[in-house]
């Protein structure tokens, strides 16, 4: 019966570990839920939607290169 508790105290910890993580990390079933989801991605898709990372092209650089770029000093071209 020792060599038996041996291996299932292990299973057991580990069960019980998997059900929890299971139940902290499943996706909410609910109509309500589903509605959110779906109005998250729309506004996500939305050409009104303003991007953090977007590069503005009136900054100074063309929005496709970037940045302009200084000119080289005669130092840095010998």
């Amino acid at each position: 019966m020792n060599v038996l508790g041996y291996l299932l105290v292990p299973v057991l910890v580990v069960a019980i570990a998997a059900s929890v993580m299971w139940a902290r990390n499943r996706q909410p079933t609910s109509l309500q839920s589903g509605v959110d989801s779906f109005r998250r991605e729309m506004d996500a898709l939305s050409p009104d939607a303003d991007p953090l990372n977007r590069r503005r092209a009136d900054s100074g650089g063309d929005a496709q290169t970037g940045p302009p770029r200084r000119p080289r000093t005669p130092e840095q071209e010998g």
